[in-house]
Parts: C-alpha cells; sequence; structure tokens
C-alpha cells in the first residue's frame, strides 16, 4: 500500500493533467468558434455587398431601336406648282398664294397696237421693275409676252436659272409655272432672228431651246452685256428695263449651287407682272 506521500505525488500529478487537458479543450474550443466566428463575419460582410449591389428591381427591356421616319413637308403657296422652288424667299421676301396660270393649244394671233407703249411692272420678292416693251424688231415676242402677262400667267413663278455674269453669261431666266425650265404656256411661237448686237445689259428676249420655234412663255433679262456670245441672234429681243435695274442687279446676286452652278439657292418670285398701255 503507498505511502500518504506517494498518494499526495499522484494527486498532484492528475489535477496537473486534468488542468492541461481542459487547457486544451479551451485552446480547441476558441479556434474552433474563432474560426467560425471569421467566416460568420465574411459571410455576413459578402451577403451585405450582395445586398448592397442587387438592383431594387429588375431591369426593363431594353426599349426598341426604330429609324425616325422621314416627314416631307409638302409645298404650299406657289411652290404647289414650282416644287423644286427653294424654300427659302430671297431678300426676306415671302411666298406668294398659288395662281393658276392658263394654257393654250395656239398661241396669240394678235399684234400689240401701233402708236401705243407698253409697260411691264414686275413686282417681285427683291422690289420691283419695269420693262418697256418694244415690238418694233421682235412683234410676236412682244405681243405674245404682253398676251400672257395680262392673264396672270406670270403671276407666282420664279426665277429659275441665274448666270452670274462675270467674264461670262450674265441673265436671270423666268416665266416657267413649273420652275424647273420645262414649262410653258401649252404651245409654242415662231422664231425672229436678230440682227446686229441686241444683248446689251438690262435687255429682256424670249428663251428657247436649241430646236427651231421652240420658244413659249420663258424669258431672260441680260445682267451684263452678252453679245460676245455666240448667240448669233437666235433670242428674239422685245424690250429693255427702264427703271429698277438695282433690282436686277440684286436678282442677279442670288447664291446659286446646283449641278450647273446656276439654280439659285433661293428664290426670287414675281409676284405679280402687269402691264400699262398708254
Amino acid at each position: 500500500m503507498p505511502s500518504k506521500t506517494r498518494q499526495r505525488e499522484l494527486a498532484r500529478l492528475r489535477a496537473r493533467r486534468e488542468a492541461e487537458r481542459r487547457q486544451i479543450r479551451r485552446r480547441r474550443a476558441l479556434l474552433t468558434y474563432g474560426t467560425l466566428g471569421i467566416i460568420v463575419v465574411v459571410v455576413a460582410v459578402a451577403g451585405g455587398v450582395l445586398l448592397v449591389n442587387r438592383p431594387d428591381s429588375k431591369p426593363s427591356a431594353s426599349p426598341s431601336t426604330t429609324s425616325p421616319t422621314a416627314t416631307t413637308v409638302a409645298p404650299t403657296g406657289a411652290r404647289i406648282d414650282a416644287p423644286t422652288a427653294p424654300a427659302t424667299v430671297a431678300c426676306g421676301g415671302k411666298l406668294p398664294p398659288r395662281h393658276a396660270h392658263p394654257t393654250s393649244k395656239t398661241p396669240p394671233s394678235g399684234r400689240l397696237a401701233a402708236g401705243h407703249t407698253y409697260t411691264a411692272t414686275f413686282q417681285t420678292s427683291c422690289g420691283s421693275f419695269q420693262v418697256r416693251i418694244d415690238p418694233s424688231t421682235a412683234p410676236i415676242a412682244a405681243a405674245n409676252f404682253v398676251s400672257l402677262a395680262r392673264k396672270g400667267f406670270y403671276d407666282s413663278t420664279w426665277f429659275h436659272r441665274i448666270l452670274p455674269g462675270g467674264d461670262n453669261i450674265g441673265v436671270i431666266q423666268g416665266g416657267d409655272p413649273q420652275g424647273n425650265g420645262m414649262g410653258g404656256p401649252g404651245y409654242n411661237i415662231k422664231d425672229e432672228p436678230q440682227k446686229g448686237k441686241p444683248y446689251t445689259k438690262y435687255t429682256i428676249a424670249m428663251a428657247k431651246g436649241s430646236a427651231a420655234n421652240s420658244a413659249g412663255s420663258q424669258f431672260f433679262i441680260n445682267t451684263t452685256d452678252n453679245n460676245k456670245a455666240n448667240w448669233q441672234g437666235a433670242y428674239a429681243v422685245f424690250g429693255k428695263v427702264v427703271s429698277g435695274q438695282s433690282v436686277i442687279d440684286k436678282i442677279g446676286r442670288t447664291p446659286l449651287g446646283g449641278p450647273n452652278g446656276d439654280s439659285p439657292q433661293q428664290a426670287v418670285w414675281i409676284q405679280k407682272l402687269t402691264i400699262k398701255e398708254s
């Protein structure tokens, strides 16, 4: 039987070993719970990040992408009959109303009365000017122009072609109800060949095609002396501008463009053309 001393030593040894076992268990517990705590914290943080970044609602469907439909504004007023005319009116003028352009299958047969004076007044977007009609060298063209003007044929038409002059030909051309160089009164008049040098500045003459007897209603006013042009007297001169020459010059300075450089980029309209006989 062990002595008392031996018993006390064994008791202390057991107590020390038990204390060591408890310390090891506490360390393991702390390690286990600490790891779990870290995992919980990480998960919580991650979860918090996910909640913060999650959208409040589902994203809406992407809007359908459709090309806008091109809209064309229909011409109004005088441009209904001459849709190629620029929408911008030159010199700050206004677009004139639509106006009837009567046509006929046969040209007028009458002539202007001898001894009478015929003055044509052009009211345009850029101002007014007057032309004294002279039937002495082209009686057919003179009578035709006066007849058309009295019917209102030239009202609400525009100067659809302009040559700027300078070192080249200078004219302003109008008298086409279609406004594209293709319109006319429905008939043609006979040619009246000119002699000498008729195409001086501010004279007015009938426009025509290359074919014989192809003039109708279109005319041009010379904005420079065009006698150097090889026209060989083909265009019948029937009058000259006697007042408002500065308006002719202004019209001749209209900005130009187009493939041939003779298409006005602003429309100079003949609002009204009247004839005074005296």
